[in-house]
């Protein structure tokens, strides 16, 4: 031991300074989140008001949604009934604001995901559920947005999670949608999820078919493929508004 060949004095000041030297500073972990106040008009961290319905243009303040890593956070902000939603993102500290939608740009509902790395998050982009869009809007469907860049693009990176929990979306009326056999639209039906159902876990890797991309599934003790198109992982947002849209 290096402290057997020191002086007394020197050894103990050696022996006790260094592991303090060695040792890695401690980050203490942020516990504050952001907040929607009762009357849903208002986001707030830390005493400082982040949204506010009137000067952002939106009807209410549906949920706070945290990334994976805890870096940023997405606020999803309600437009026609709740269907044709905004969208925007914070860093941490409340910092960073950034709107991801636009005119015919929206968010179907609560149809967000954060992307495992937090880098990227993806939303079923729509144009309208209560007007006709111009023949310029963007298309439909799932889109995701890079952090890093702030680019948005088609979600071709959007991989289903094995320890989430998905739901039924874009489903319309009194369809349904079906469970088959294999990847394929002309594969055999084996069973099917109702328009609003919960609690689809996904079981496996997605495999690429044409422009689809469809993931083995388990609902109510039916296993079979389902296009992830239709499905959305369920929020567990303490805020999100549990009353669904008429």
């Amino acid at each position: 031991m290096i402290c057997r060949f020191l002086s007394l004095p020197l050894a103990i000041a050696f022996c006790v300074l260094t592991p303090h030297i060695a040792a890695a500073p401690m980050v203490a972990a942020q516990t504050v989140k952001a907040s929607i106040n009762e009357a849903r008009n208002q986001l707030t961290l830390n005493g400082q008001v982040l949204l506010d319905a009137e000067k952002d243009g939106f009807m209410s303040l549906r949920e706070v949604r945290y990334s994976p890593t805890r870096r940023h956070f997405l606020v999803i902000a309600c437009g026609f009934e709740c269907n044709d939603n905004i969208g925007f993102v914070f860093k941490a500290d409340g910092g960073g604001k950034r709107k991801i939608t636009s005119r015919w740009d929206y968010i179907l509902q609560s149809a967000v995901e954060w992307a495992s790395d937090g880098q990227k998050l993806y939303y079923f982009r729509i144009s309208s559920t209560g007007a006709d869009p111009p023949s310029s809007a963007p298309m439909e469907g799932w889109v995701e947005v890079d952090l890093r860049t702030g680019r948005k693009s088609p979600a071709s990176t959007r991989a289903l999670k094995s320890d989430a929990s998905y739901a039924v979306i874009n489903v319309i009326g009194d369809d349904i949608l079906n469970i088959r056999s294999k990847p394929s639209r002309t594969a055999k039906i084996v069973g099917s999820i109702p328009r609003d159902g919960r609690g689809v876990k996904v079981t496996g890797a997605g495999v690429k078919v044409g422009r689809e991309r469809w993931v083995p599934i388990s609902y109510r003790n039916i296993s079979g493929w389902a296009n992830q198109n239709y499905l959305c992982e369920e929020s567990e947002s303490p805020d999100a508004q549990r009353t669904s849209p008429q």
